[in-house]
């Protein structure tokens, strides 16, 4: 079996085991921290299967975490020794040139496909690359060179997804119209485009989302309050439900809350409510149907 097969092996078992709460769960990922500390893991690996990312939440862990910080160290030695990690001091002195190399780096990826669909290509790697800086800073963070290796082949297969779902050709109306939809979404959605990059949400799923599933966590919780507060209104006994709210925001309170027009004969409470219904002729008066909040009896007047 190759390294890299194995190390996304170990990553499986490691997140079923997470977050080590049980003495077992431990065991198991201090068994996988030594067999990750034995494999000769290289930058290229590191970048497809993300296991510093995983490892790093051990780092707090009682037991786990000297070996999950070791561990996590010698990967950054490694990545930062590798071919195209260069030190920040010279990341500052070079940025445009390397960030002409990373854009041209990742257009290598969809060189071949159609100049209108590159243009996509290249639009959503803009937008997934506008969360470098939240995703290579920070204790828990991926290595810059890592994520410039992954914006480039999640923006293709982003592109892909789409013409495999709405047509063949990048000239379908349905193809551009979600090109547009899900370019638009990434740009407001900065959480969501993190998880694509990680590969935590695919590119098949990404497509696959409706309009509500795209946006921010904000703005789905605003919608599910909005949701839930018509569902409310539309119930029949609304006004019953809500009377304590209703009786504060009308300021009734004390010795209003007895007051009534109307007094039940059968358990002598004032906590009654009343409607008015034209039951006979329009020159006749409107008949009065009250209820007795306290026992459920109804009577007409």
């Amino acid at each position: 079996m190759s390294t890299l097969a194995t190390v996304k092996d170990l990553k499986v078992v490691l997140l079923k085991a997470l977050p080590a709460e049980s003495d077992a769960a431990a065991d198991q990922c201090r068994d996988i921290l030594q067999q990750l500390n034995t494999t000769a893991i290289t930058l290229e690996i590191l970048t497809e299967t993300l296991i510093g990312k995983e490892v790093s939440k051990l780092k707090n862990h009682a037991a786990l975490g000297t070996a999950a910080k070791t561990l996590v160290k010698k990967w950054k030695k490694v990545a930062n020794a590798s071919p195209g990690s260069v030190s920040k001091k010279v990341k500052a002195e070079r940025r445009d040139s390397t960030q002409s190399a990373t854009i041209a780096d990742a257009e290598s990826e969809w060189a071949g496909l159609a100049p209108q669909r590159q243009a996509i290509c290249r639009k959503f790697h803009s937008l997934l690359a506008a969360v470098k800086s939240a995703l290579t800073n920070g204790e828990d963070s991926i290595n810059a060179a890592a994520f410039d290796h992954l914006t480039g082949p999640r923006a293709a297969e982003i592109e892909a997804a789409v013409v495999q779902k709405h047509g063949s050709s990048p000239h379908h109306k349905s193809y551009v119209d979600k090109a547009r939809s899900l370019a638009f979404n990434l740009k407001k959605n900065q959480d969501l485009c993190r998880q694509v990059v990680l590969g935590q949400v695919t590119a098949t799923a990404l497509v696959d989302m409706s309009t509500a599933e795209l946006a921010p966590a904000a703005t789905q919780q605003a919608r599910a309050v909005e949701s839930a507060r018509l569902q409310d209104a539309k119930r029949l006994d609304w006004n019953e439900a809500n009377e304590d709210k209703i009786n504060e925001m009308c300021g009734i309170r004390g010795d209003l809350l007895k007051a009534s027009l109307f007094t039940c004969g059968r358990c002598k409470s004032h906590k009654t409510t009343s409607t008015q219904k034209q039951t006979r002729s329009a020159d006749e008066p409107m008949t009065v149907f009250v209820l007795c909040l306290n026992c459920g009896k109804r009577w007409k007047c």
